[in-house]
């Protein structure tokens, strides 16, 4: 009896040693970069290097020395090391609707009647001064523009095996729209209204 005891003692040892967990990391600096890259080009601009954030934390390091770290169950990091693809014929072709239909928004985006809301999306801000064409283009522009970006951040998701992070995808390329948009340009604010930027 005391055999068996000992024995399944041993067993459940070893299989706490040998558990592995699997770790994978969502790339948020290669979709940074893959959001410089495409807001720069849908606002008609050269992309630059951003530089690196500070706010930014280290991925955590696999090991350590206590007795349960190197005895208890391992942890395996995976890293996506690859860029994130943004090659489809699918996000081909948003990114061009997206660039031409730039020229008829940046029109209503200087004189302030479309802003950028808090998530990146087009917001009408105010349709004061426009005739009832002019304002039916305005929501149409809009409509179309925001649909556009949430078909992008779901494709890029998708396409890159993180479907389950289209919402960290969308913040990312919110801050870059925001932090893009040309001077003069409104940006809704956290307390509410509008600020130009």
């Amino acid at each position: 009896m005391r055999k068996i005891s000992m024995t399944c003692a041993v067993l459940a040892a070893l299989a706490v040693i040998s558990c592995v967990t699997i770790n994978i990391y969502f790339p948020a600096e290669e979709v940074r970069s893959v959001a410089d890259k495409i807001v720069s080009e849908v606002y008609g601009e050269r992309s630059g290097e951003r530089p690196a954030e500070e706010s930014e934390q280290p991925a955590p390091k696999p090991g350590g020395s206590s007795l349960w770290d190197i005895l208890g169950p391992r942890s395996a990091y995976a890293v996506q090391q690859s860029d994130v693809d943004i090659s489809t014929p699918e996000i081909r072709a948003i990114r061009q609707e997206m660039r031409a239909r730039n020229q008829e928004l940046k029109p209503y985006l200087d004189s302030g009647y479309i802003g950028i809301d808090l998530d990146g999306f087009l917001k009408v801000r105010t349709t004061d001064g426009l005739g009832l064409r002019d304002r039916a283009e305005v929501n149409r522009l809009v409509s179309a523009e925001n649909d556009d970006r949430r078909r992008l951040y779901e494709e890029i998701a998708q396409v890159n095996n993180f479907s389950d992070k289209v919402g960290d995808v969308q913040e990312i390329f919110a801050r870059t729209w925001r932090e893009k948009a040309h001077p003069g340009w409104y940006l809704e604010q956290s307390g509410g209204g509008w600020r130009a930027k």
